[in-house]
């Protein structure tokens, strides 16, 4: 059975800080599942 870990992150800014928070994410394993104004929510498997 697949366990996931879920992480919600509040990235206030647009286009070049937004991409550079999320690749640093992406680079430690978190996907993106979800974003609802400025808060990205994210899971990863553990």
């Amino acid at each position: 059975m697949k366990r996931f870990e879920y992480k919600c992150v509040w990235i206030f800014g647009l286009g070049e800080k937004t991409s550079r928070v999320l690749n640093e994410y992406g680079r430690d394993g978190w996907e993106l599942v979800c974003v609802v104004g400025a808060w990205h929510y994210l899971k990863r498997q553990l």
